[in-house]
């Protein structure tokens, strides 16, 4: 079966969507670059990430991580309707935040059994579905101010997974250690990620080795080196062309590319846009942008694709 990358337009100042999506039985198997929470509302089927296969029932509840291909399919004549809630991992965990935020994304880490669903008839399955309810009542609001809430219950559910599976204590108090390790160099990285940088220039603000550092770099920021510092320059390059009227060459160059259809390059796979359609599409369209969109047997509400894709 073949693998697609579901591109979903998030807004960059609050990247996350909360909808709901009925499947069809031709959804394809794809992936994506945000995180998604799954409550099943209604119907049965199958959600299969590669090899893996896990039933669905009503108020099943699934963590997909941003790299598992997966694709949910109904049983033979049945609906089966799902709520999503899809956000980028930097709305919760920035490059750069506390280790305490970066700490909210272990719920997604893959578990003893390898199986993404949390079945309804479990006592956190039982918790999180009124959780998921509240954050899709604030999304639902319209006032810019609801986005508080929806940022709080979207913390509230993954410390709610984090402290079932016992995981908190352990992984912050990790990632804590190195990122205190780490600091000077995350430092001198955002002090000069506008200039040509290298691993070894970081080791040596470091005094470690490069194959230390980089390490190190990966178990602190849950990126490598050149990803990361490619994610500041994307972050930097999106805040110019929506703040400022500079021109796209001037910003490849403040953001560290000597070369413009290199930055054009890199920015197009980030976004899955041109900087300048970024600019003009962001800039120009109010927050609710995009009508529902239709997709074989289901609608996708405020999103895009083509005929026939799946986007849970």
């Amino acid at each position: 079966m073949g693998v697609f990358f579901w591109r979903y337009d998030l807004e960059p100042e609050f990247p996350l969507r909360v909808l709901e999506y009925e499947t069809a039985p031709d959804d394809l198997m794809h992936s994506h670059d945000y995180l998604e929470v799954a409550l099943c509302l209604e119907g049965t089927g199958e959600f299969s990430f590669g090899q893996r296969e896990d039933p669905i029932e009503p108020g099943d509840v699934f963590l997909i991580d941003n790299s598992d291909a997966h694709v949910a399919l109904p049983d033979p004549g049945v609906r089966l309707r799902l709520l999503l809630v899809l956000f980028l991992p930097e709305l919760i965990a920035a490059p750069g935040c506390r280790p305490f935020d970066s700490a909210y994304l272990t719920a997604f880490d893959d578990v003893p059994s390898g199986s993404r669903r949390i079945a309804h008839h479990s006592s956190l399955a039982r918790e999180l579905r009124p959780i998921l309810f509240e954050l899709k009542a604030a999304a639902e609001g319209g006032d810019p101010s609801d986005r508080h809430l929806v940022d709080a219950n979207l913390r509230r559910l993954l410390g709610v997974v984090i402290k079932d599976r016992g995981q908190a204590v352990t992984q912050a108090d990790v990632a804590a250690d190195v990122q205190v390790q780490l600091s000077p160099a995350l430092a001198y990285v955002g002090d000069h990620f506008r200039e040509t940088i290298t691993l070894g220039q970081i080791a040596e603000t470091m005094h470690l080795s490069a194959s230390r550092t980089r390490h190190l770099f990966k178990n602190a920021t849950t990126v490598g080196f050149k990803e990361y510092v490619t994610k500041l320059r994307m972050a930097e390059a999106k805040r110019l062309l929506l703040q400022t009227d500079v021109n796209i060459c001037e910003i490849a160059c403040a953001v560290g590319y000597s070369n413009t259809y290199q930055f054009y390059k890199v920015f197009k796979r980030y976004t899955s846009m041109s900087p300048a359609d970024y600019r003009h599409y962001y800039s120009s369209q109010p927050v609710a942008r995009i009508p529902a969109v239709e997709l074989g047997g289901g609608v996708y509400i405020g999103g895009t694709a083509h005929a026939g894709e799946a986007a849970s």
